[in-house]
């Protein structure tokens, strides 16, 4: 089963309402060299803001990076291994 994309340059709800809002402070010329990755969630939803990347790649990568370095400050490994979609893949 494929997911459905969920990628929109406007918030789809109210948490991705409030990530935009954080970000916006970031819209100025002096901070324009500044790229954030905004989380929030509430009992039931998450949302997910990607503030100043090209690329969504981009903001993935520099996530895992980040994720590695919160298990290591805590004495953990954190590892990432891509899996295929497909049995094909596999192969």
């Amino acid at each position: 089963m494929k997911e459905e994309v969920r990628t929109s340059d406007q918030p789809m709800d109210r948490l991705t309402e409030l990530c935009a809002q954080m970000t916006a402070v970031l819209d100025t010329p002096e901070n324009s060299d500044v790229r954030a990755l905004v989380f929030l969630s509430d009992s039931k939803h998450g949302g997910i803001v990607a503030h100043g990347y090209e690329d969504q790649s981009e903001a993935m990568a520099e996530l895992f990076v980040h994720m590695q370095a919160v298990f290591r400050s805590v004495g953990k490994d954190l590892q990432f291994i891509a899996v295929p979609q497909s049995p094909e893949g596999l192969t």
